[in-house]
């Protein structure tokens, strides 16, 4: 087995940041709050069948949308950018009560996300991911983990 060699010092990794993206492209869209939210409470970050025990979601994702012209000469044109980031990251002990341990988290993170678990700050939460169950530990977000959409809309002329 061929092991790649992954810098873990500077943000997130780029298996974080595919498994980002293919999350948001199939997420409801942006002005179905409620629905969005439901999506990410429900669906973790996608990632190999390697680690059952854990999986990582997204947790109050930050949304800003800006418009401006298109510059391509057309006044009824604009550009529609919805820029994405998480608020935390959360690890899930996938239906347990009981917190994972401090090495399966560091091995979790380090095998699945290529991250460096020393520079991420976690705080376990008392209350449970699901009714009944999921342990969590909250994780602080690589500040360039970054999901942005641009499309062209057009004003009615």
């Amino acid at each position: 087995m061929e092991v790649e060699c992954i810098d873990m010092t500077e943000g997130a990794s780029k298996r974080l940041i595919e498994a980002y993206e293919a999350l948001m492209s199939r997420a409801p869209g942006a002005a179905f709050h409620r629905a969005r939210e439901l999506y990410f409470n429900k669906y973790p970050l996608p990632q190999e069948e390697s680690e059952q025990d854990l999986r990582l979601y997204i947790v109050d994702e930050q949304l800003k949308e800006t418009i401006e012209p298109a510059g391509d000469g057309n006044a009824s044109h604009r550009l529609v950018t919805l820029t994405s980031r998480p608020g935390a990251l959360a690890i899930v002990h996938w239906q347990r009560v009981d917190a994972p341990s401090a090495e399966q988290v560091r091995s979790y993170l380090s095998a699945a996300w290529h991250m460096n678990p020393d520079q991420l700050k976690q705080k376990p939460l008392e209350q449970p991911w699901f009714r009944d169950g999921g342990h969590q530990i909250r994780l602080t977000v690589p500040t360039d983990l970054i999901w942005q959409k641009t499309s062209l809309l057009t004003l009615p002329g």
